[in-house]
């Protein structure tokens, strides 16, 4: 008799962050249990790419070339569940965005990391590992309440 253990599957994310260096490494250090598909380093592109794949188009592949999305064709790209905005985002720009994404996709869930929540954290700088410990926290709070 044969038993099969499902596989866990990562939670979908898209992030906006200003660092394309640090957004990789985050990318890394967040798998397996959050796959970052899709990944902006302008609040221009994010502004148009993330509304259109939150909302189920996967037409666009992410312009900064970074997620797991990239370089796969659009019927194999993953629509995300939430959006992480990073630390060298402004609160205008992930208010923009945010609004972009809600008004076409309003069950995106939302999840910023400030400057200050590192500095709270331990870090002296845009330190990946602790920004990775951040952003679980918060989105863990997400899974343990059934959003993510």
């Amino acid at each position: 008799m044969s038993s099969t253990i499902p596989i866990p599957v990562a939670n979908l994310v898209a992030s906006l962050g200003a660092n394309p260096e640090v957004a990789k490494e985050i990318q890394n250090l967040l798998l397996p249990d959050y796959d970052v598909v899709h990944m902006c380093i302008d609040s221009t592109t994010a502004s148009t790419e993330l509304p259109a794949l939150c909302s189920g188009n996967t037409d666009t592949a992410p312009a900064s070339g970074l997620g797991s999305n990239a370089g796969k064709p659009a019927a194999e790209r993953k629509v995300p569940k939430a959006v992480i905005f990073g630390g060298g985002v402004t609160d205008e720009q992930a208010q923009a965005v945010s609004q972009a994404v809600s008004a076409v996709a309003p069950q995106i869930k939302t999840v910023r990391v400030t400057r200050e929540d590192i500095m709270a954290a331990g870090a002296t700088g845009p330190n990946p590992e602790v920004i990775v410990k951040v952003l679980r926290e918060k989105l863990g709070a997400l899974v343990e309440r059934g959003e993510l």
